[in-house]
């Protein structure tokens, strides 16, 4: 027995892991009994297993043996052995057609003929060491050879068995999980700082300052609330709507600016011109009164060329009519 003890050990290396839950194997065998008054039997049974594929354990099982009409030596009778018994079972795979695995359990032995103290019922422990031939995914025959320790009278009786291992129950295989979605690369083709997919307008030249839709960030002043009639003078009243440029300028000391003077098409174009520049000098003023630095001031006068609305109406000339705040970092 200890030399089966050793070789469950041995046994216990390595086992392939099994795609079922369950094996069912009906087996027959032969068994020899040393000293204990018995017949050598042939036997039946059947054994029940639940796959476990743990680093220390690949199978508990059940099983139930029965012996019918062994013979009692010397007093010509006859009895029926039944035994029970829960293996727990470790092995390895030698190749993709053979598996070795060793045993070791605990079991109830009945007598159904009892005659005297040598045979009576009793515990057992039992060591093994068994062959697996895989025949199919779900089939495979089984050599086996036990050792079964009585505890009753500390006498063995050696089992050899034939079996046929059926695997039910395919376990479910584990998907592995999904790959997270990978985010499309969003780029900012031009620089402004607006990813792409949020630019309202793309293309915007180096160092212009955007707003949160990538368009240039402009500061419109309505003319007409700051000068008075031909005038490039800004009336004290209205200083206050400067204000908004010089707020962005302050708030952002790398931030330049540049005044756009602009007119409608009334008058002589190189009037207006200059008209357009001295309001675009006008509103820089304020700016520097206000606390901005000249040189971060720039003022261009572009008199009629550069008209947002109609110079057909009276409404589009007061749009036209203007100065715009452009900045640049």
């Amino acid at each position: 027995m200890k030399k089966i003890a050793l070789a469950v050990c041995a046994a216990s290396a390595l086992f392939g892991a099994s795609a079922y839950n369950y094996e069912f194997t009906p087996v027959a065998g032969y068994a020899h009994s040393a000293g204990r008054g018995l017949n050598s039997e042939g036997f039946i049974g059947l054994r029940i297993a639940r796959n476990i594929d743990a680093t220390l354990l690949s199978q508990v099982e059940l099983g139930f043996d029965y012996s019918p009409s062994v013979g009692i030596k010397y007093e010509g009778k006859n009895t029926d052995i039944e035994r029970y018994y829960a293996n727990l079972i470790k092995g390895f795979d030698v190749t993709n057609w053979l598996n070795i695995y060793g045993l070791l359990g605990l079991g109830y032995e009945h007598l159904g003929e009892r005659t005297d103290g040598a045979k009576r019922d009793s515990g057992f422990a039992q060591a093994g060491l068994g062959f697996k031939f895989p025949v199919t995914d779900n089939f495979a025959l089984k050599l086996e050879a036990r050792d079964l320790l009585n505890f009753h009278h500390g006498r063995h009786t050696q089992m050899y068995t034939l079996g046929f291992a059926v695997s039910f129950d395919k376990k479910e295989k584990e998907m592995a999980p999904a790959p997270a979605p990978v985010a499309p690369v969003i780029g900012d083709e031009d620089g402004d700082g607006v990813l792409d997919d949020k630019d309202r307008c793309p293309g915007t030249p180096k160092g212009v300052v955007v707003d949160e839709y990538g368009c240039e960030h402009v500061i419109r002043l309505d003319l007409a609330a700051l000068f008075a009639f031909d005038s490039a003078k800004v009336t004290p009243e209205y200083e206050h709507r400067i204000d908004e440029v010089a707020r962005v300028l302050v708030k952002n000391p790398n931030y330049k600016v540049i005044l756009e003077g602009n007119t409608d098409s009334t008058g002589p174009a190189e009037y207006n011109k200059k008209l357009s520049l001295k309001r675009a000098n006008a509103v820089a003023a304020v700016l520097e009164k206000q606390g901005v630095s000249k040189d971060r001031i720039t003022t261009v006068g572009l008199g009629k060329d550069n008209p947002v609305a109609s110079n057909a109406t009276k409404e589009g000339r007061a749009k036209n009519r203007r100065v715009d705040a452009k900045f640049r970092k």
